[in-house]
């Protein structure tokens, strides 16, 4: 029983090691140098756009947009809302985006007409090749991947959330656009993430390729695009929308990685031993030729030394320093741990 707990324990911290070193970001847990957040202004209104939003449609004018065939878009205004007008073709964006924060509100008819597939239809594009798709899914069954908030021939919703016929409903996408490398080699794919009425239904799944009835499309007809507009669907239904707009998640700035820190001091044995110990609730071991603190019990620290008696620890923001007596033994630490502060322990004897 005791191997098999020890073995459990050893797994347990080497795969903390692992997850470590796989999600480093280059800065230290809570540096205080670490550059803050853009800041970004929510709307007080539910659903409303923030303030770095590109706002598509606000309920005045379809100058955000074009036909798919080109020039004016057909489509009308209708009580602050755009109207899908049957055979008028797509309406896409003039703008043009690649990874992307989607937020686009929508009604089909009141008046039920037609059943699975005929009802309600119509469909959000990203970069114009990858559909989320709009529907009346209210007590009407079709083919599950064909049904409201499914990437379109590829993944059905996790659940139905949709709303009564007429009634406002939400969409809130997330997108990441795919990756070719400089060959058109596809490195990743595009990735959906879908909210419907605020119910997580698409949970970063990975496009099969761009949407096409019956099969989707290959993805090296896509390689070397980078962006593209965003598209609504004419199929036939005068399915209406509102309150449409995109954050353009490529233009977020991401803190930059620290510099690669100096080479630490080294440490003799002799120097290491006298050192290692209980410190209050505290203890400083060796694993393998790095010290390690223990900070009250909780995962252990890698100590980078600057000097035999001040050390930095290599995870988080902060250090430790040893007071040490006249004959150069280790009788205390000073920790400067930026999320707990500063704190003082004498050795235990």
């Amino acid at each position: 029983m005791r191997i098999v707990i020890g073995l459990s324990l050893l797994l347990l911290l080497l795969i903390d090691s692992v997850a470590s070193a796989q999600l480093s970001t280059g800065w230290k847990a809570h540096d205080l140098d670490r550059p803050q957040p853009k800041v970004v202004t929510a709307s007080l209104e539910p659903g409303g756009p923030p303030s770095d939003a590109v706002v598509l449609f606000d309920g005045t004018d379809l100058s955000q947009w074009l036909s798919s065939s080109g020039g004016d878009p057909k489509w009308r205004i209708v009580d602050g809302a755009m109207e899908s007008v049957p055979r008028s073709g797509y309406v896409v964006s003039k703008q043009k985006f690649g990874d992307c924060q989607v937020h686009v509100e929508f009604a089909s008819p009141e008046t039920v007409k037609g059943s699975g597939q005929g009802r309600g239809n119509s469909g959000v594009f990203l970069m114009g090749e990858f559909e989320v798709q709009v529907l009346d899914s209210y007590e009407n069954e079709t083919y599950s991947d064909g049904s409201a908030g499914s990437i379109y021939g590829q993944y059905p919703p996790l659940v139905n959330a949709s709303r009564l016929p007429g009634q406002w409903q939400s969409y809130d996408i997330v997108f990441k656009r795919p990756r070719f490398d400089d060959q058109g080699k596809l490195i990743s794919s595009a990735q959906l993430t879908v909210f419907h009425n605020g119910v997580l239904i698409q949970n970063a799944n990975e496009a099969l390729g761009p949407t096409n009835w019956i099969r989707h499309k290959a993805y090296e007809k896509m390689k070397g695009k980078v962006d593209g507009p965003l598209s609504l669907q004419d199929h036939g239904n005068p399915v209406r929308y509102r309150n449409i707009w995109v954050r353009n998640l490529a233009t977020v700035q991401r803190p930059a990685k620290v510099a690669t820190d100096s080479v630490p001091h080294k440490l003799t044995q002799d120097q290491a031993d006298n050192l290692i110990g209980q410190y209050g609730g505290h203890r400083v071991i060796q694993s393998g030729d790095d010290l390690s603190f223990v900070f009250n019990g909780n995962t252990p620290l890698t100590l980078v030394a600057k000097t035999s008696a001040e050390f930095e620890f290599k995870e988080t923001a902060g250090a430790l320093e040893f007071e040490m007596d006249e004959d150069g033994n280790a009788i205390g630490i000073v920790i400067h741990l930026d999320a707990a502060g500063v704190r003082k322990a004498k050795r235990s004897k």
